[in-house]
């Protein structure tokens, strides 16, 4: 199994969702990672809903405040980016990942 790329990540870069992503290669790497958002209880069927818009998201519980999410990407910058976009809405109080796994892209088929 090949090693995922280890180049050197800033935190900075990683909160604003500005990593570099590779020059149109198709990514070698899928990543899944798990959040949990905790949002204001009267808007949080709203949000889990516009959540649910966003590409390689899923919504996959909401009770009271808290909304649990699997997202998908192609890099880790990919997923970072959406957190950091989900972070600042209207609504929303935290988002927080959980978990990541890193996969090879050729196994992705074999999860489907």
């Amino acid at each position: 199994m090949r090693e995922p790329d280890r180049t050197p990540i800033q935190r900075r870069d990683i909160l604003t969702g500005k990593l570099k992503q590779d020059s149109g290669a198709e990514s070698r790497f899928l990543h899944i990672s798990s959040a949990i958002v905790t949002a204001r209880p009267d808007q949080a069927a709203e949000l889990a809903r516009h959540f649910a818009t966003l590409p390689g998201t899923e919504v996959h519980a909401v009770q009271g405040a808290k909304i649990v999410l699997v997202l998908e990407g192609a890099s880790v910058g990919e997923i970072g980016g959406r957190m950091a976009e989900i972070s600042v809405m209207e609504g929303v109080f935290s988002a927080n990942l959980v978990f990541e796994q890193i996969l090879p892209a050729d196994e992705k088929e074999a999860l489907a």
